[in-house]
């Protein structure tokens, strides 16, 4: 036993090494690999290495190795994975186990995937996430902080979402403001109400230039109702970037702002990582 799981433990590092460096490949890899084996490496995975793989995967593939996981990581994966292909799986699998991950996941995350499935193929909803944090009004400051605290560094999140006592959106709070407010502030009073957010039903180049517009690295989706659906950020939509730009031969020349457009997100990726990591030690000192 023990050298079975030595044997797992150095196959699983090498496996997210292969993942973090080609997702893609690690997905066509797995693809091709018998089932009971599949399972047997994903299962020792991380969650941030299962969820890069499974967004590369078949979605067939994809639903029939996640329903051989924990039903509770199985939960926490989908939370990860992208609203569109979270409802392509959610589509694949049985419906005893569809009805037992239903039961793990929160409200809102069900709701994500129930309305994903009728969103144009080319909307923001399609490319948006579920893991985000969230606080009523009333939440004090210093809780707020003591919540993010026990997140791992790279969960620490940019921004709050702030809700309502109906669980609307009623605001924002960047997390690497927290420290300056006093520790009894609540939310509703330090947020920020005057916020951008999508419509799942916008398109990506609107969700795109409203990013690069306004120097964010995400926004948040809401419904009709002002419920928050989930989270689209810059990298999320460059998967989709070809498909929207004109091409060359349509136009003849290569627009003079590809370039620009290509790298800025990039560059803010970088910032929102730099933000998180320096968020994340400020709150450990405190």
């Amino acid at each position: 036993m023990f050298d079975t799981m030595q044997h797992k433990t150095s196959g699983s590092k090498m496996l997210e090494d292969f993942i973090s460096a080609s997702p893609e490949k690690a997905a066509l890899s797995l693809e091709q690999t018998a089932l009971s084996e599949a399972v047997f490496w994903l299962s020792g995975l991380r969650a941030s290495s299962i969820i890069a793989c499974l967004e590369n995967m078949n979605p067939k593939k994809a639903a029939f190795l996640l329903r051989r996981l924990h039903i509770k990581q199985a939960a926490r994966i989908m939370q990860g994975l992208k609203a569109e292909r979270a409802g392509e799986i959610m589509l694949d699998l049985p419906i005893h186990y569809k009805k037992r991950l239903i039961d793990a996941l929160e409200p809102g995350q069900i709701k994500a995937l129930e309305d994903v499935l009728s969103y144009p193929r080319a909307s923001a909803a399609r490319f948006m996430k579920s893991d985000f944090i969230t606080f009523k009004t009333d939440a004090k400051v210093k809780d707020i902080i003591a919540r993010i605290k026990t997140l791992p560094s790279a969960k620490v999140p940019l921004v709050v979402y702030i809700l309502d006592k109906g669980g609307k959106l009623c605001g924002v709070l960047p997390a690497n403001q927290l420290s300056f407010y006093p520790p009894e502030s609540l939310a509703g009073s330090v947020m920020t109400a005057d916020f951008i957010k999508l419509s799942p039903f916008d398109g990506v180049k609107k969700a795109r230039n409203l990013l690069l517009k306004n120097n964010a690295a995400f926004l948040p989706v809401t419904d009709s109702e002002g419920g928050l659906l989930g989270v689209v950020s810059l990298w999320s939509l460059q998967d989709n970037d070809k498909g929207e730009a004109p091409s060359a031969a349509s136009s003849g020349t290569v627009p003079a702002k590809s370039v620009s457009v290509n790298l800025k997100p990039a560059l803010i990726a970088l910032l929102f990582v730099l933000v998180t990591l320096v968020s994340f030690a400020v709150f450990k000192l405190i």
